[in-house]
Parts: C-alpha cells; structure tokens; sequence
C-alpha cells in the first residue's frame, strides 16, 4: 500500500490551494499565507499539472472554481476540518492535565458544589480547579469550560454528553416558626395556603417546577403577593430568616433539613424527567469525568 506521502500531491501546493479557493484570490491568498503570489500561482500550476485537470478558471475578472477544483476544495475542508478537530481536542486534553474549569450557577455552586469541593480538589491534588459561575448557560460552553452543572434535560444539550447528578424532587420548605403561624399547611388546606407568605423567582427555567405547578396538584391558586427574587440563593436564605416559604430541589435543600433549620410543611412532592447534570464535551477525559462524579454525588463530608 503506498503511503500518503506517495498517493498525495505536494501538502504545501495543497495548502496553498485552499487559501486560493476559499478566497476565490491568488493576490489574497498571496496575503494570507506571506508568500509572493507568483509563488500561488505556480503551486496551483504545479497541483494542476500532478491532477491532469485544471482547478480554476477566469470568468471575466473572476476566478471561479472548476467542477474539478470544487471537488478538491470541499474534500479538503472537511480533511483539514478534522485534523483542526482533533488538534483542538488534544490540545484541550493537555489543558486538562493542568486546569480543571467547572462553570455552574451561582446557587449550584453555593449550595451543592462549595460544601464538596474540598473533597473533589483531595481527589485531584495535582490539578488547579477553575470555579466560573454564571446564569446563562451559553456562557457554559466557551471552549475552556471542561465541564458545567446545568438544570434541564439531556435532550437540551445534544452535542454534549450528560450524566445525571440530582434527580428533580420538588417540595415547599419553610423555617420551624414559620410552620408554627401557619399549623394549616400540615394538613395541606387550601385556605392556609393562600394565606401562606410565598418566596418565588422572578423567571423560571424552562420545565422548572414552580408554585402554579405546585398548586395546580393542590388544586388550588397560588398568591400573587409575597417578594420576587432573580435568583435562588438570596431566596432560600430569606426562608431560613423564618419570612416565607420557599420550593426546595431535593439534595440541594437537604442539609438545612437534616439540622432543623427548615422543615417540610408539606408531604407532597413533585417530580418531573427534569434534574441536575453534569454536562460536559464527548471527548472529555473520562477518568477525569468519574472523578468528579465521585466526589460531587452523594452527601458532602462531614466536617472534623
């Protein structure tokens, strides 16, 4: 079999001829290459004379590809498109080795990724972990995110890959004293509710769970009055300052359950095919993904 080398015409009459075709100019190819363009010309010549065909023509001032010359010129885009693929996936691999850059929302990070963080840089000791917070998700996919923690739905992400983090389970949390001015809810009346002091988010991610979802199972109408918040965190610390009842993520909420510092007025919960994931590019490390999945599932560890 012969080599590339041998089947191939000369790489640099190749390259040549690419920026000649994609730019439709031997003098703007000439230009972006820093070569004369006597020098284009008679590498075009030279890739002509080893194919036996001509690759452009002159319509007028215009130089046009031949059917031959489109053939060649869309074959080599996809090659070198692949080639450039796979250099940016080892590159971002080697990136890897050394910067490991988590992005999330500023309530993932505070609530979920913070109290296990000291776990996850105990497994990975000899990387340095970039922490970037932000609301939009766009902003997750910038080529030098390794992985973020996104709420949705697989389907939401279909050029990268998901694994599931958190599960979405749905349930009103409120601080003792608050429960004990509204003894109603225990028993999930709907006049109680009503007269309940809600906490709610100005906007809410698409398929996210909100208090028309919750009160809709209920069979009744959520009030209007009560503060908005923009985001979750500011949120649920109103909550635990005992001032209104606010909708908590499983896992998320949890902690603050297990010390008393909000209880459940409320047995219902809801679920949906929503939840947590981390989401990350298909050709991801794979180790470095496991390793992360292990310290960030499951409780955080316990202090001392």
């Amino acid at each position: 079999m012969r080599s590339l080398r041998q089947s191939l015409p000369p790489l640099n009459a190749i390259a040549v001829f690419e920026a000649a075709a994609r730019h439709l100019s031997f003098t703007r190819a000439s230009a972006e290459l820093n070569i004369a363009q006597s020098a284009v010309s008679r590498h075009v010549s030279n890739l002509e004379a080893d194919l036996g065909v001509s690759l452009f023509v002159r319509n007028g001032n215009r130089l046009v590809l031949t059917a031959s010359g489109q053939v060649l010129a869309e074959a080599i885009q996809i090659g070198l498109g692949r080639i450039r693929d796979s250099v940016e996936a080892i590159r971002r691999r080697n990136r890897q080795g050394a910067t490991l850059t988590i992005a999330c929302s500023y309530a993932m990070a505070h609530d979920w990724l913070m109290p296990r963080f000291g776990a996850l840089r105990a497994r990975l000791p000899n990387m340095q972990i970039r922490l970037m917070t932000a609301d939009a998700y766009l902003d997750f996919e910038a080529e030098d995110v390794d992985l973020s923690i996104r709420y949705g739905n697989p389907r939401d992400w279909p050029d990268f890959r998901a694994r599931k983090l958190l599960e979405e389970v749905v349930f009103p949390v409120c601080a003792p004293a608050l429960l004990d001015q509204h003894p109603g809810l225990v028993e999930d009346l709907p006049e109680a509710w009503a007269e309940a002091p809600l906490l709610q988010l100005t906007q809410t991610s698409q398929g996210l769970v909100d208090w028309r979802e919750w009160f809709r199972d209920l069979g009744a109408t959520p009030s209007t009055h009560g503060p908005l918040f923009s985001t979750y965190t500011p949120m649920l610390q109103e909550a635990l300052a005992g001032r209104g009842i606010v909708l908590g993520w499983k896992g998320i909420v949890d902690p603050y359950l297990e010390t008393g510092q909000l209880v459940r007025p409320s047995a219902r919960q809801l679920t949906s095919d929503h939840g947590f994931f981390i989401v990350h590019r298909p050709d991801a490390r794979e180790d470095l993904i496991e390793t992360v999945m292990d310290a960030l599932i499951g409780p955080p560890p316990k202090a001392g």
